[in-house]
Order: C-alpha cells, then sequence, then structure tokens
C-alpha cells in the first residue's frame, strides 16, 4: 500500500503542531493538502528549500525559504511582507527539515515520506 506524504508544522516556542496529510502531488516537487482549518495548501520543493502557499478564506500566505527568505501575507487590508531567516534545510531522499525564525519565534517545517 502506498502511504502518502505527510507535512508536519511545529513552532518551538510553545506546543504547536500540526500534522497533515498530503492529498496530491505534482511532478514530487509540489505537494497539495487541505490544513486543519480546511484551508488549501501547496508546498513546492527545490534543492535549495522550498516555498509554502496557503488560500485561506480572508488571506494568502507566501512562505518562502530558500535564497530569498520572507512571508508575504496578502488580504483586502494590503500586503505584509516580514524578513525570515532560514536556520536549517536538510533533504535526503525521502524527508526534508526546515528550520526557520520569523517575528522571533522557531518554527520548523518537516515532511516526511
Amino acid at each position: 500500500m502506498l502511504t502518502m506524504p505527510k507535512v508536519i508544522l511545529r513552532n518551538l516556542n510553545d506546543d504547536y503542531y500540526e500534522e497533515n496529510i498530503v492529498t496530491d502531488t505534482m511532478n514530487n516537487n509540489c505537494l497539495f493538502y487541505t490544513d486543519r482549518d480546511k484551508n488549501n495548501v501547496e508546498v513546492c520543493i527545490f534543492d535549495d528549500g522550498i516555498c509554502l502557499f496557503k488560500e485561506a478564506k480572508d488571506y494568502m500566505l507566501e512562505l518562502h525559504l530558500r535564497n530569498k527568505t520572507y512571508a508575504k501575507i496578502t488580504s483586502s487590508e494590503g500586503i505584509v511582507e516580514i524578513d525570515v531567516k532560514m536556520v536549517e534545510f536538510s533533504k535526503n531522499n525521502v524527508n526534508i527539515l526546515v528550520h526557520y525564525l520569523i517575528d522571533g519565534e522557531d518554527k520548523v517545517i518537516e515532511i516526511k515520506n
């Protein structure tokens, strides 16, 4: 039986933990899932990092964790861009880990196949 990858989001400053099962893939480089709040999320994997795109009811989030790191939030009220610092990016054949700092919070995204 083929199992779909999991995308795990953690905040190391508190006990936030969210595990999502990937529902669709495109060329093994882009993963799609619906998060716990029923938002559509796409994660694209590159050799130098990842990009995450989240479409919520009242905003869009772009999280770029590659050579240029930033988060961009677009809503009806405008656009906010926040600097992000990537602490660690590791990728092997089956798992990916991205550790980053955003607005004083220590966060991790893991993709496990």
